[in-house]
């Protein structure tokens, strides 16, 4: 079905977050409860699914499993007081990112994202950093 360069990018993701997820705490700007937030990724159908507000990193990943909607999907990312992102290169290669701000995330995922044109295809934050 796919190359052998689309199956190695799979198996380098597969690998990635076979291998755990990235988390941030970022640190806080004020007294409001810790939340979560969460991305998901299917590397098959290239669903997304993402949380925000989840009162713990389990809850916000389960949350973002969930909105994925694929067999396969899997937390790339999660974050407490923060932004995560993801992105996709033309080359269907995946990078995932977390930041204290928005930009941050994004810039970050679309540079940890290997391939060309890589682009933003989503986000999430929690708290004040939405």
């Amino acid at each position: 079905m796919g190359t052998i360069r689309s199956t190695i990018i799979r198996a380098a993701v597969g690998t990635a977050l076979a291998s755990g997820t990235m988390v941030l705490g970022a640190a806080q700007a004020n007294a409001a409860p810790n939340t979560w937030a969460a991305i998901a990724i299917s590397v098959e159908t290239g669903n997304i699914g993402y949380s925000y507000e989840q009162p713990s990193g389990a809850a916000a990943a389960s949350a973002a499993v969930d909105g994925c909607d694929a067999s396969d999907c899997q937390e790339a990312v999660r974050v407490t007081n923060g932004c995560a992102a993801v992105a996709q290169a033309s080359n269907r290669a995946w990078g995932w990112a977390y930041a204290a701000s928005l930009e941050e995330a994004k810039r970050a995922a679309a540079g940890a994202t290997p391939g060309d044109d890589a682009r933003v295809l989503a986000h999430t934050c929690t708290g004040a950093y939405r």
